[in-house]
This record gives C-alpha cells, structure tokens and sequence, in this order.
C-alpha cells in the first residue's frame, strides 16, 4: 500500500486587518504549494473545515472555486476542533487507497476580528453544547464543563492549581522561542492563581486564543517524486473515537477517548507512548492536556498533575522531581494557549520537529511524534502519528 505523507505545510499567523476566511485559506494553500514545490493544477483533492464567518452549505466546493481547482476527492470536516486532524486522517487514507494523488487540507477562519458576524453561529454552537433538557436550562457553558472536569481530577487524584498552572506556563514559554506566536509575554504560576476566574478553577490563560489563522498541509504519497525532496511526515497511524455527544453522558470526567484513539494507532503505527519524541496535544483548555496525558499512555492515571508540575512536557526538561517519569516536549509551539487559535499549527509544528526545522523549539534528533485533536466537548478524538522520512 502506498504509505502517505506531509508533502508541504503553511502557516498564516497575524494576517493583514481585512483578511476575510477564504483569503486565510488561499493565503495558507499558497504557502503550502510553495513548501511542496507544487503547483494547485498537481493537486486533485481539498479537505477543508468550517467557517463561523463565511458559513457555507458546502464550504469544500466554496473554497475549491475561490482556488481554481478541479478535483476527484472532496470533504468538508465539520468535527469542531478534531477537523483538521480528522481531515488529515482521512486525506491520508484517499491517498494510500488511491482515491486521490495529492489534497491539500487547509483550515482556517477570521473569528477574531470576523466576530461580529458571528452572532447567530455562535448562539447557534453554545446551543449545541449542553441538552436542551437536563444541561441547557441550568446554564452551563463551554469553560464551565472543563471547569467541571478540573474539579472531578482534583477530587479524584489530589490535583493543585499550582499543578494545572504549569501547562499554560510551559506553553507560554514556548510561544517565547516562535516568532509566529500571538503571545510572548511572560507568565509564572502567580499570575494564573492572582488571575480572575474565568469558570473556577479556569482562568484566561487556561483558555485557548481566538485568532485569525488558516494552516494548510498537502498529503500525498510519501514517495512522490514530483515535490521537492525534503524530509516527509509519513502518518503512520491513525484513529478516531467517540462514544458521547453531551457532557452529562460522558460517564468519567477523568477519562476519555484520547484512550482508545491513541490506542488503535499505536498498533496501526506499531510504536508507542515509549517511542515518541514529542506529542502536540489539543490544548483548547489547560486541563484538556492533563487528561490526555494520562489517557495517552504518557503518565499512569492520575499522574497528570505531578507530571506537568515536574516539567516533563517542558523543552527545557524536568526538574529535580524527575523520578519515575519519561520526559515528552509537549506543544513545542505554545499551543492554542499562547501561540494561536488553530488546532491545524499542531500538526504543522509535528511536520516542523520531523523536518528537524523547528529553530530553537527543536527537540534534538525527533524521528516520531504524536498529534492529537478533540470535537466538542471531548466527545470526538483523533489521533495521528508521524514519523520521519528521509528524501
């Protein structure tokens, strides 16, 4: 079977003021034809998100016009924040089946400046989050269900604030070494426990950035010999995983389906949690990234907190607590927290670290990494592994 690959990335971070949702996509299309020495005429399949700011019935179609491309294989991902993983993911499988040659996956939006055309989306998805009978009518909203999962791992496994302040803290120290990231200035464990409540124990710096952004990557075969010869990113392995939709169905506030998702591609892959270099985790709130590093394999459950404390998912590596613990950078980028809202900079960070072109962010000699993203309320998981592969 043909194994598929990360053939070129872009990246639009800080776009010019005006920058409309289909412009983001043909900014970061471009860059990522440009990085695969390709041109949109090598391409014959697009995958593409959502847009809250310029919805459209079939946004795929929308945006392959606004391109010019003709294309065989078609998507539109609407998995919230899964969709660009999700796109990947399936892209990945319609090239190893032959169903396409090349597809360029691309996903961005304008939400922050774009917000005030977003009324009725937005009122629409807050709508959408809770059940109209036994969650909606006592109103709780989207940072008040992570808060509800903060409080169930503290309860459960003796978690701190001081433990769960290190993930923002970490990342933000991160975004310090990424000339694209939107925030740079510093943060300690002080500011986030001084900090107002957003949804106790949640503050801002817990909550992921909303940007104007677009990440595009194309997919194709990892041995196209059309593209420019640079190291690929072949997806090893790759799995999706939902068992609930509303939150008071969800059964366990301390695990989820990063679990079985990572689980199955691992034997996909065949390599594991002790074979990564380094993981990019879908960070939409700090705690979301405590929980998956347990469910991930990463730290026994219920380790979360004492991990992160140590700095085990830090670049910089652990500190004196170190004992029993495998150190993994985490979120090389910052994140959704600190570098920009769009779960499609964790997968081109990913392809970053394989390329071994990660400037200072670099994780020394990284051949295998881990990419993970999360729908609606940690009701839909995905999760890639890629792997380096020499030109």
């Amino acid at each position: 079977m043909t194994r598929a690959a990360v053939l070129g990335i872009g990246e639009v971070t800080h776009p010019p003021k005006g920058t409309g949702s289909m412009q983001l996509h043909a900014l970061a299309a471009k860059r990522a034809l440009d990085d695969a020495g390709l041109t949109k005429d090598d391409i014959d399949g697009l995958v593409v998100g959502y847009s809250l700011t310029e919805p459209k019935m079939v946004l795929s179609a929308a945006v392959a016009e606004y391109l010019g491309l003709t294309v065989g294989y078609i998507d539109s991902a609407h998995v919230g924040g899964a969709a660009p993983f999700v796109g990947v993911a399936n892209a990945a499988s319609a090239i190893e089946t032959g169903r396409a040659r090349r597809i360029l996956v691309i996903f961005g939006d304008n939400r922050k400046t774009g917000w005030h055309t977003m009324d009725a989306a937005i009122a629409a998805m807050i709508g959408e989050v809770g059940h109209p009978d036994y969650e909606l009518p006592y109103g709780p909203l989207i940072p008040a269900n992570l808060a509800l999962i903060a409080h169930r791992h503290m309860h459960e496994y003796g978690t701190t604030r001081e433990q769960l302040a290190m993930i923002p803290v970490i990342q933000r120290e991160h975004a310090l070494l990424r000339p694209g990231a939107e925030r740079t200035d510093p943060l300690t464990v002080d500011d986030i426990l001084g900090a107002r409540p957003v949804a106790t124990p949640l503050v801002a710096a817990d909550c992921a950035l909303v940007s104007d952004s677009a990440g595009a990557v194309v997919i194709g075969p990892a041995d196209d010999d059309k593209a420019a010869a640079k190291c690929r990113a072949v997806v090893a392995g790759s799995s999706q995983h939902s068992d609930y939709y509303y939150p008071f169905q969800s059964g366990d506030l301390t695990r989820f389906g990063f679990g079985p998702a990572s689980q199955r591609a691992y034997e996909a892959a065949g390599f594991g949690p002790a074979d990564l270099d380094f993981a990019e985790i879908y960070d939409a709130f700090s705690v979301i990234v405590l929980a998956a590093v347990e469910d991930l394999g990463l730290v026994e459950k219920g380790g979360g907190g004492p991990y992160v404390a140590g700095r085990h998912m830090a670049l910089a590596g652990p500190d004196e607590r170190r004992a029993g613990f495998r150190s993994i950078p985490i979120n090389t980028h910052g994140g959704l927290l600190s570098y920009s809202g769009n779960g499609a900079f964790h997968i081109t960070e990913a392809v970053k670290q394989l390329r071994h072109d990660a400037g200072p962010a670099q994780v020394a000699d990284a051949r295998r990494g881990l990419v993970t993203g999360i729908g609606g309320m940690l009701a839909v998981h995905c999760t890639l592994l890629l792997e380096r592969a020499e030109p």
